[in-house]
C-alpha cells in the first residue's frame, strides 16, 4: 500500500516539524548517535538539559526509544 505508507510518512514529517528549534537540534544529535553529554556539549547546555528535550521530543512523536525516535524522524517502514 504505497499510499498509506506516505500519508503515515506525511503525518511524521508533520510531528517533526512541530518540534521547537532548540528539539530539532537536539533531534539531530540524538540521530547522529550522540550521548546526552557530548549532546549537551555541542549544543552548550547540560546533559539534563538534553535528556529533557529528549523527553519533550519523543512525546511530541509519540516515541517509545531512542530507536523508534529515529526511526519516526527518517521516516522509515514501521518493524513488523
Amino acid at each position: 500500500m504505497p499510499g498509506q505508507q506516505l500519508n503515515g510518512h506525511r503525518a511524521e514529517l508533520k510531528r517533526v516539524q512541530r518540534l521547537t528549534p532548540r528539539e530539532r537540534e537536539v533531534l539531530a544529535e540524538v540521530i547522529a548517535g550522540a550521548s546526552n553529554k557530548e549532546a549537551g556539549r555541542r549544543l552548550g547546555v547540560s546533559p539534563r538539559t538534553i535528556e529533557v528535550h529528549r523527553a519533550h521530543i519523543m512525546e511530541k512523536l509519540g516515541a517509545r526509544n531512542a530507536a523508534d525516535l529515529v526511526r519516526i524522524a527518517l521516516g522509515e517502514k514501521q518493524p513488523v
